[in-house]
């Protein structure tokens, strides 16, 4: 009896053999492999919201940017509306400057032309006593 008992207790410790056995096998298989799947679906979900933090602090950055672009343009542009009025100021300025230069060169050649008819007159005047 004692071999008996020897023998059913070493086939406790036996893996079964047969269909049962391959059943067996398959289901621990798969039972080990779906708390691996459990574990890397975990590992997924990780990756995924640190990506996802990652995207919307990136957004975050590109949003910041974005907006210190627009306002260095908004800046710009009003440096170059000032800039542009001043000019166009200076513009007028400098064509009235002109416009009086031309006049006063008109009148002073008006003038020599008239000290140059007086002269010859003087000189007529002088040339007949």
């Amino acid at each position: 009896m004692a071999g008996y008992n020897d023998s059913m207790m070493s086939s406790g410790s036996r893996k079964p053999t047969g269909m049962k056995g391959k059943v067996h096998d398959l289901a621990t298989t798969l039972q080990t492999q779906n708390e691996e799947l459990g574990i890397e679906k975990g590992h997924m979900q990780t990756i995924k919201n640190e990506n996802a933090s990652s995207t919307s602090g990136m957004q975050g950055q590109l949003n910041d940017i974005k907006h210190h672009f627009k306002a260095d343009i908004q800046r710009m542009q009003e440096e170059f509306r000032v800039q542009l009025k001043l000019q166009e100021s200076e513009n007028c300025r400098l064509q009235m400057q002109l416009v009086q230069v031309k006049g006063e060169k008109t009148s002073i050649h008006q003038q020599i032309i008239a000290l140059q008819r007086r002269i010859e007159e003087i000189e007529e005047e002088i040339g007949h006593e």
